[in-house]
């Protein structure tokens, strides 16, 4: 599937991948291809996304993304590629 990631500056990141992990409001989700549609709000954290080779960490300012089953997009205020989200939130 493909994981976009969007800021006010444009398109941040784009990528096939095969998992994608993010921290809702609600939770930890995990995102496969052809998952059932959703849209949720998302926290600031890490996403991590992986491919068959590699894996891709991020931090995100809060946000919202939308699966489709095929496409993951996600648009957010700020990105940053930093893996420790305390330090990002300034702990």
């Amino acid at each position: 599937m493909k994981l976009k990631i969007y800021s006010p500056n444009g398109l941040m990141f784009e990528k096939d991948v095969t998992v994608v992990t993010v921290r809702t409001v609600e939770g930890e989700m995990g995102l496969l291809e052809r998952r059932a549609p959703i849209i949720a709000k998302l926290k600031v954290d890490k996403v991590v996304a992986k491919d068959n080779t590699q894996t891709y960490e991020y931090v995100i300012d809060d946000g919202f993304l939308h699966c489709d089953g095929e496409n993951v997009i996600i648009v957010t205020e700020d990105i940053k590629k930093e893996i420790d989200p305390h330090k990002y939130l300034g702990g």
